[in-house]
């Protein structure tokens, strides 16, 4: 990936529970902060809130990245990963988060079940978890997508040194890329575009007409034109086969999505090209 994920940096996510510690142990008091800060009630609160969530944000950063690697999102198995992460990542933090809590109620000697903790910090520290668990998803996705959203660069593939024919500029996906004669392997219409395939079976769209691709890029020596929709390198034909009045279907050890027929005039012409 071409840009870092900074919520895989532990300094970062230290950073986010130092923060937003300071809005957990908030809430509900009713002395204002500036108050508070002169207390020492407030560092006791405010130092164990950070333990605690920062517990709970490694948990949930280690799940996250163990369900990951063992079951990452993929089509097909989108529920069963969504209930891994609801279980893992957001119900086992929470009931460790209660669980904490409760020991540092008991450690001042209160009993956590007759504090408002349950009805005022757990449906916070819930929808914080859950949020936290959005984060880590579409984090990464979107960095991803901000990476594939940049223009590629023009990617020569290398071309034979005995090619002195023009490169073929083809579009690869958001990018560009430079074919030599000698990469093609085939050349095709399809749904009024011009597709080309080179020798490793991968696909390019190409930005001008097949009649311009045979004239300009491709030598008579080793490309023949099949028929209107479709242009064959020699190493890629296999044989032919003699039709009714006087056509040839030609195999290909390729596959093309057009018919392979040479018509009645150009099959003299193909038998002649075949043995030169």
């Amino acid at each position: 990936m071409g840009k870092g994920n900074l919520l895989d940096m532990f300094w970062v996510r230290l950073t986010l529970v130092i923060v937003a510690g300071i809005y957990i142990t908030e809430i509900g008091s009713m002395d204002s902060l500036a108050t508070r800060l002169r207390t020492d009630e407030f560092y006791k609160e405010y130092s164990a809130t950070v333990v605690i969530s920062l517990i709970t944000v490694e948990l949930i950063y280690f799940f996250h990245k163990l369900l990951d690697k063992r079951n990452p999102w993929r089509q097909g198995q989108l529920l069963y990963r969504l209930l891994q992460q609801v279980v893992f990542a957001c119900f086992v933090p929470l009931v460790l988060v209660m669980g904490m809590a409760a020991l540092y109620f008991y450690y001042y000697g209160v009993d956590i079940r007759r504090t408002d903790y349950f009805y005022f910090i757990v449906p916070i520290v819930l929808l914080l978890i859950i949020l936290l668990n959005i984060i880590f998803i579409m984090v990464p996705v979107f960095l991803q997508n901000l990476v594939n959203r940049q223009p590629a660069p023009v990617v020569p593939i290398e071309a034979d040194k005995q090619d002195d024919q023009m490169p073929i500029k083809v579009l690869d996906g958001s990018g560009t890329r430079l074919l030599s004669s000698g990469w093609v392997a085939a050349s095709y219409i399809v749904e009024g575009k011009v597709v080309i395939k080179d020798r490793e079976d991968k696909e390019y769209l190409a930005d001008f007409t097949l009649d311009e691709l045979e004239k300009k890029y491709l030598p008579d020596s080793e490309f023949f034109r099949i028929n209107r929709q479709l242009i064959v390198a020699r190493p890629y034909l296999e044989g032919y086969t003699s039709l009714d009045y006087g056509k040839i279907e030609v195999t290909l050890s390729i596959r093309v999505p057009v018919n392979s027929i040479v018509s009645q005039l150009k099959a003299k012409n193909f038998r002649e090209w075949i043995v030169a």
